[in-house]
């Protein structure tokens, strides 16, 4: 296997049943048993134990060990092993590019141009964006609150945010995109963020009852979507 890591992950990655039981540990909220990958992707148990433990020593998951809850003490059986995915970002692009690079400069010019124009028209950028892959899911009419959260959670997904509902009304957003420009300038990524959602949300005609507001929490993107 390559000693890139980008490539050792995208040869990992490139089996399919592999590539399921990874997204079905990311797609969780709470560390995964080896049982708990199995009923979430129908994979044996036995299947899911080798790809998973694959995942691990390729540095995709991490892994820890805890007794099912309400167990303890004498006859609680052994800790069972538990995943969750590792904090990685991988990107291979043949020839190799830098956009986060480009990105990490360009955040930092407007962070430290000091003038307000150059944050007005990222948030206006951001804004136009939004609206316009919004537009492409537009049914031709409004939609109610239930139907746009149901379009902005799979459009969002699309979009990298890793969306999940945290009950009927309330999407979080467990990626940001932009992290990797998290550092250079929070405050333009979390209204960049914002507003790209927000534009989103009015270009495909969702109800109004369901906006875009900066209330997410780390890890989380700072952006969560909700019937408020």
């Amino acid at each position: 296997m390559s000693s890139d890591p980008a490539t050792a992950a995208l040869h990992l990655l490139a089996e399919p049943t592999r590539r399921r039981i990874y997204d079905a540990v990311r797609a969780a909220d709470l560390p995964q048993t080896r049982e708990d990958v199995s009923a979430a992707t129908g994979v044996s148990r036995r299947l899911a134990a080798f790809h998973l433990d694959l995942l691990a020593d390729g540095g995709l998951l991490q892994v820890d060990y805890a007794r099912p809850a309400g167990r303890s003490g004498p006859g609680a059986g052994r800790p069972a092993k538990r995943y969750r995915p590792a904090p990685v970002e991988i990107e291979l692009r043949v020839p190799a590019r830098r956009y986060d690079l480009a990105a990490r400069i360009l955040a930092r010019a407007v962070e430290e141009s000091g003038a307000g124009d150059a944050r007005r028209q990222a948030m206006r950028a951001a804004r136009d964006e939004g609206e316009q892959i919004g537009r492409l899911r537009r049914s031709g009419r409004r939609l109610s609150a239930a139907a746009t959260l149901d379009t902005a959670q799979e459009v969002l997904g699309e979009l990298g945010y890793e969306p999940a509902r945290a009950d009927d009304r309330c999407i979080r957003l467990r990626n940001c995109p932009f992290r990797s420009v998290v550092d250079v300038a929070p405050s333009l990524v979390c209204g960049v963020n914002d507003e790209l959602v927000s534009g989103l949300l009015d270009g495909m005609g969702g109800h109004d009852s369901v906006t875009a507001a900066l209330e997410g929490a780390p890890p989380d993107c700072c952006v969560t979507v909700a019937r408020r």
